[in-house]
């Protein structure tokens, strides 16, 4: 008669507790401690990943799977957090005057992950209107640091000082000094007198008219140029000293329309981790 006996890894006992494999093909981890997996640097980690691989990447001090082609962090289920894990972050950012539609710098608290996944990762409320993501706002990353110039939309009749919009909120007031840099025109004509600041021979500043959140005059005599010849988002604009930004570094909620005066708004994180 031949006997079957199961298989474990117990080099001491084959009766013993160890690593064990059933019938059912399931792999049962037969102790009361603990188990060491693979731990390695990132640049350790294995050329040729298959989904389902586990391992502790030492870098980050974090594990990882590999999940859907990548690498993903499993991140833990309450942010870090000063002194105490707190699953559940709210932040009141002020009220609304009418006029402003950026609000932050946005903080969960939550040292290994500070920046929102998205929009939609925050609930956001203006007073108890609850706001919902792509429509009522969006989030965006250090405002006012620099802006595209997305088009050239008028130029004054008078004084030749060109209107522009922005690709981001730009940050600026009424009065500020900016460098501009990369404007492009086909073919050539005066729009490209935007370039302040970016060679010897051009003036290192100029001022600005605040009109909207993403629409500036730019105090520079264009006139003569055409607006049509401008090249979509060739320049770019900047405060000659960062340190002026009105908006501190970090990520802020971009309202569609600016919150009604007095409207408190109220940003609620965490509840995606």
């Amino acid at each position: 008669m031949r006997l079957l006996k199961g298989q474990n890894t117990n080099l001491r006992n084959i009766y013993g507790k160890g690593v064990k494999y059933d019938v059912n093909d399931q792999v049962i981890l037969d102790s009361t401690n603990v188990m060491l997996v693979p731990k390695g640097t990132q640049a350790q980690r294995p050329t040729s990943p298959v989904n389902g691989h586990l391992r502790y990447n030492t870098d980050i001090d974090n594990f990882e799977v590999y999940e859907g082609g990548a690498w993903v962090t499993i991140a833990n289920t309450a942010p870090a957090g000063t002194g105490s894990n707190v699953p559940i972050v709210q932040q009141n950012l002020g009220n609304g005057d009418a006029v402003e539609t950026l609000f932050g710098p946005l903080n969960n608290q939550d040292t290994a992950y500070p920046a929102p996944a998205g929009a939609q990762n925050i609930l956001v409320f203006v007073e108890n209107v609850f706001q919902i993501s792509g429509t009522n706002y969006t989030i965006v990353q250090n405002p006012g640091q620099s802006s595209t110039i997305v088009s050239i939309d008028s130029i004054d009749g008078t004084t030749g000082f060109p209107t522009v919009t922005t690709s981001s909120a730009h940050g600026l007031e009424t009065g500020d000094t900016v460098s501009i840099s990369g404007v492009e025109t086909d073919p050539d004509d005066n729009i490209e007198l935007l370039n302040v600041g970016d060679d010897s021979t051009s003036p290192g500043s100029v001022a600005v008219t605040k009109i909207t959140d993403t629409s500036l005059e730019i105090h520079v005599d264009v006139s003569g140029g055409v607006i049509g010849n401008y090249v979509t988002n060739s320049g770019v604009i900047y405060l000659v000293d960062a340190d002026q930004s009105t908006y501190l570094p970090g990520w802020y909620i971009e309202f569609t329309s600016a919150p009604d005066l007095d409207k408190p708004v109220t940003v609620l994180h965490n509840f995606d981790k």
